[in-house]
């Protein structure tokens, strides 16, 4: 019977060599399925690194808008000032320098949320 072990032998080997077929079958399955996981993957880091800087270019120009507005806000406001420090005081009043103090402190109350 050294035909029927050799033929049993054959067919184990049959077995194993379609196993091993399809182990590698499926790793390669598995190695197309990862390289289009990481394409996937690149294509939204890259989409969402658009969109981000998409948003930092909004964000910078409304900031730069915001900017330009205070500047014209305290240019507008310094060009109505009186030219005169007695010109918006009831007319010929001077000011002395306790004047002056006490309205820097006011002020400074003020800016702190003093009332």
């Amino acid at each position: 019977m050294p035909g029927a072990g050799g033929q049993v032998s054959e067919q184990r080997r049959d077995l194993v060599v379609t196993a091993i077929e399809r182990v590698l079958e499926a790793e390669r399955g598995a190695e197309a399925q990862l390289l289009d996981s990481r394409q996937q993957a690149e294509t939204l880091v890259g989409a969402a690194r658009e969109h981000a800087a998409a948003i930092a270019r909004r964000v910078d120009a409304r900031i730069s808008k915001l900017h330009t507005a205070y500047l014209q806000k305290i240019d507008s406001n310094i060009a109505e000032l009186p030219s005169s420090p007695s010109a918006g005081v009831g007319g010929d009043v001077a000011l002395d320098d306790s004047d002056l103090v006490h309205a820097a402190h006011r002020l400074a109350a003020r800016l702190a949320g003093d009332p």
